[in-house]
């Protein structure tokens, strides 16, 4: 009885022990709930200002581009100005010179008194013919000057034109300036709150998570020693198994769910302008990647964490590498959303759609047209994502199909 009685009472103080610690971890588990409920409303504060910083970079990056887009034609127009006042003075020059050439000429021929030439006592003949003569060179002398004013008050004017061309470049590079300082306020306001974003979900995911796992080890720990005090040496067995059991899907989980630390596979090749009456269905194998850089993953792999698979591919690209439009088509959405950031998608007609997400900036609106190799957005972090890069998805009939079958 005594030797029967040992085994099975440090078993059950050993469960009495357990269930100690399990009643304890359930405790601190719920502390943790309701803290992770308060920090997922902070979540959503912080993510509500992501939203709006990167909106407003979006903004002032299309800002920007029409603000450089004036500031060229500006300064056309003021180069503009510059050739027809340097052409303006060049005629007013010529028109002077000529002027004077005539006015000595007739000078020195003595042409210039009509009331001698009635006088000198001459044929009356020759002295008519001499005086239409006079009355003809007076009048193209005075549309000569009529004409050289004119020049000089569109000179006048031109000059004046000029320099308020002038003074709108030097204000509109001013604006440029400050718009650029605008941008960069934004995106360290925008890091600012991405970081905050992010250690607080990690910190508290991780946590929860930990917790979790520890209290359903423990809890099933607790229902193995209270019925190892009927059938110790069976249930001993069964723990052994189930441990092992658990071990070998935590190492296969581990082993597939991971998300590649190396790329993949790299694209050096971008989409370029070309035009072609076939429908998207036709252009299978022929088209480029959006954007040049290294895939991090493959189509229909794991995701980290494991339970989702990639949809699509994220190619890892510098911030502000150029986004580019794969083919034809008529952009449908282009707005943020959570968990994508700037999202911008194109119907491609036939139930095709391109996505293209986490961009920094998006330079086209709904309704607008695309032509294959159209900059339509820059490669961004925004929505959350760790990494600086463009997630692309190509989606058939809203499911997703693997993008590099359709591409050379």
């Amino acid at each position: 009885m005594l030797a029967l009685c040992g085994p099975l009472c440090v078993s059950a103080n050993q469960a009495d022990r357990k269930q100690s610690e399990l009643d304890a971890l359930k405790q601190r588990l719920q502390t943790l709930q309701q803290d992770f409920h308060t920090t997922q409303t902070h979540q959503q504060e912080a993510a509500d200002e992501l939203r709006q910083s990167e909106r407003a970079i979006s903004s002032s990056v299309r800002q920007l581009r029409q603000l450089d887009g004036e500031r060229q034609r500006t300064q056309s127009d003021l180069q503009s100005l510059t050739q027809q006042s340097e052409a303006t003075s060049a005629r007013i020059r010529t028109q002077q010179a000529h002027l004077a050439q005539t006015l000595k000429g007739a000078y020195l021929r003595g042409q210039g008194d009509a009331l001698k030439l009635i006088l000198n006592g001459a044929d009356p003949n020759q002295t008519a013919r001499d005086l239409r003569y006079l009355a003809q060179l007076s009048r193209a002398q005075q549309t000569m000057i009529e004409s050289l004013r004119a020049d000089l008050a569109q000179l006048s004017a031109l000059q004046q034109q000029a320099t308020q061309k002038t003074t709108e470049l030097t204000q509109l590079q001013a604006a440029h300036e400050a718009e650029q300082k605008k941008l960069v306020a934004d995106k360290q306001a925008r890091e600012q709150v991405l970081q905050k974003l992010s250690v607080k979900i990690q910190q508290q995911r991780r946590e929860i998570s930990n917790l979790k796992r520890n209290e359903r080890s423990l809890t099933q720990l607790v229902e193995r020693l209270n019925r190892l005090m009927a059938q110790q040496a069976e249930r001993e067995a069964a723990r052994a198994r189930a441990a092992q059991q658990a071990q070998r899907k935590r190492e296969a989980g581990r082993g597939t769910a991971s998300q590649p630390s190396r790329p993949v596979g790299v694209n050096t090749d971008t989409p370029v302008a070309f035009r072609s009456s076939q429908p998207f269905s036709r252009l299978k194998g022929s088209l480029h990647l959006p954007v040049a850089g290294e895939l991090m993953n493959r189509f229909g792999a794991p995701r980290e964490g494991g339970g989702l698979s990639w949809k699509g591919l994220f190619i890892r690209a510098a911030q502000g590498t150029a986004v580019k439009a794969i083919a034809a088509g008529q952009v449908v959405f282009a707005e943020w959303l959570r968990g994508f950031g700037n999202l911008i998608i194109v119907d491609h007609g036939d139930g095709y759609m391109s996505l293209y997400s986490n961009n920094e900036s998006l330079y086209k609106q709904v309704g607008e047209r695309v032509q294959p190799g159209d900059t339509i957005a820059a490669v961004g972090n925004s929505g959350g994502q760790p990494d600086s890069g463009l997630y692309f998805e190509l989606r058939h009939q809203s499911r997703p199909v693997n993008p590099l079958d359709w591409v050379k």
